[in-house]
């Protein structure tokens, strides 16, 4: 709190004591990010373009840089550096409580209030003191994964769309209202280690990377839905009519809108968004029972009570009416509400999607090796493991360009004696990788990667188990 106490008060100084610089041709700071500072957004973008040594790039190059570049966070943690849930939110409640007190002391608030707060603070002291920091229960890799996660559902949910907001304020401030940033843009994006890295795991199986994204599905589609809803309580109005009853500004995406909830609909983005938010909650209902039937060994049937059309799988279909309900906003003369909490929820689409941040499957090279040689033996074309790595690679070439499959799946299960354990599982692994709905999975990620060969294993296990998007190998 007291880091964003001085940034505000820093912001503050900015904009209260801008000396113009540069001759008077960079804008003045408005105070969303720090444009005085060398290594902030602001104060690069500042640099660039109003720099005195000739070498400045134009605005349309610095725009291309901003909205085309991505920078992926990979959360990982050991289990000891993971908070509580109920300690990150009374910590929230700490800084909430410190913010408005900052705001009271500011304006010279009633003496009643300020107690008020001072109380407030101490119950969460005391709530604190008397909290166990760590948890005594070792914890299994799922609930690993679920409280590693939490600092996107506690804070990531809100904070990245806000630095977006302050990210497009300072490009048209800096570069002209032209230079927005657009909507669907992701600077940011997330991936996760909990839950998919197996190096040196034993616990992380095939199915606990199945329940740990089906658990991240869960959530994105809780916070979703709750968002949508939000939203369908502000957006209340009705695009203004003409004596005839129809809409004054002629809008393709006020049409599309019309089409599915009726030309008569009063509250035509309510209705519009109702079934968006009804088909969340169905995914989230649908994520449940799917959850519970790996961790039944697949007895419960629950999960097809959904058909696809009841469900997202896919984050292009729900960004799709969520970008036709901002045009028409836009269309019909209301972008204020346009540009409001609607745009915050797009860019969380964008950046977070429907299964909250994918996981990366990570595994050590000499697993894959293992996996290829029980496939060569089985095959009866001798040990993998014996070839040199020339022999390794131009088997591994010949059976990319093949399209015939290496071996029939599960068929590992059905030959102990050739099949060790170890690569039993990784077959499997590859096999639930193949079962994954888009964007559950990020990258493959190979450690102790020291040959061409143990790049071009992981490509072909892909390959042969039938993985439809084959996912980017980062040895």
């Amino acid at each position: 709190h007291e880091r964003c106490r001085r940034l505000k008060i820093a912001l503050s100084n900015e904009v209260n004591d801008y000396n113009p610089a540069n001759g008077g041709k960079a804008p003045a700071p408005i105070g969303a990010l720090h444009a005085n500072k060398r290594d902030s957004t602001a104060g690069v973008v500042s640099n660039l373009l109003y720099s005195d040594d000739g070498s400045t790039p134009t605005k349309d190059e610095i725009f291309k840089s901003l909205t085309s570049q991505t920078v992926e966070i990979v959360l990982t943690a050991h289990p000891t550096q993971v908070n509580r849930r109920t300690l990150l939110e009374k910590h929230s409640r700490v800084q909430k409580i410190l913010t408005e007190a900052d705001e009271v002391r500011s304006s010279k608030g009633t003496s009643y209030r300020q107690q008020q707060l001072d109380d407030a603070l101490r119950r969460e002291i005391a709530s604190i003191w008397q909290t166990d920091e760590v948890s005594r229960v070792k914890p299994s890799p799922q609930s690993e994964a679920e409280r590693g996660t939490l600092v996107i559902e506690t804070v990531l949910w809100e904070v990245l769309p806000n630095f977006l907001r302050k990210l497009d304020a300072t490009m048209k401030s800096s570069m002209g209202d032209d230079y927005s940033l657009p909507l669907t843009a992701s600077p940011f994006k997330f991936a996760s280690w909990m839950g998919g890295d197996r190096d040196g795991n034993p616990n992380v199986t095939p199915n606990v990377t199945r329940e740990v994204c089906l658990t991240n599905r869960i959530k994105a589609a809780e916070l979703l839905e709750k968002d949508i809803r939000e939203i369908m309580g502000s957006l209340s109005g009705n695009p203004p009519r003409g004596m005839d009853g129809t809409c004054r500004f002629e809008s393709a995406a006020m049409q599309r809108i019309r089409d599915r909830v009726g030309k008569d609909s009063r509250a035509p983005y309510r209705s519009f968004l109702h079934p968006v938010a009804e088909r969340l909650a169905n995914t989230s209902a649908w994520a449940r029972a799917e959850l519970q039937k790996v961790q039944n060994g697949g007895v419960s049937d629950e999960g097809s009570l959904f058909s696809t059309d009841d469900i997202f799988l896919n984050k292009d279909e729900l960004m799709e009416d969520l970008i036709t309900v901002h045009e028409s906003l836009c269309d019909t003369g209301n972008a204020v509400a346009a540009d409001g909490r609607l745009v915050d929820v797009i860019r969380k689409v964008s950046a977070f999607g429907l299964t909250l941040v994918p996981l990366d499957v990570r595994q050590e090279s000499d697993r894959h090796s293992e996996a290829l040689d029980c496939i060569t033996r089985y095959l009866g074309l001798g040990s993998y493991l014996q070839w040199d790595e020339a022999a390794r690679v131009n088997w591994i070439t010949n059976q990319l360009q093949s399209k015939r499959p290496l071996i029939r799946s599960g068929a590992w299960n059905d030959n102990g004696e050739i099949f060790t354990p170890t690569a039993v599982d990784t077959l499997e692994t590859f096999k639930m990788i193949s079962e994954q709905y888009d964007e559950s999975l990020g990258a493959y990620v190979i450690s102790q990667c020291t040959s061409a060969s143990d790049i071009m294993a992981v490509l072909l296990l892909q390959r042969d188990a039938g993985v439809k998007k084959p996912l980017r190998v980062a040895p």
